[in-house]
């Protein structure tokens, strides 16, 4: 089973995005995002997941 590390909150104007690293033994690492209690699709680079939760909370990151 996968274990979650939220490591960065973007705050915008639209709220706060966590971006959640997911991490499984033997796997390569995949990024979530928590925003307005909805998960977001994966990601499977940290640029990606910064790109999408900016958008998110309505910031440039």
């Amino acid at each position: 089973m996968a274990e979650e590390t939220r490591i960065e909150v973007i705050a915008g104007p639209n709220g706060d995005a966590e971006i959640y690293e997911l991490y499984e033994d033997y796997q390569p690492l995949f990024y979530n995002i928590y925003f307005k209690g909805q998960v977001s699709e994966t990601f499977k680079t940290l640029g990606e997941a910064y790109l999408e939760a900016g958008r998110l909370a309505g910031v440039r990151t």
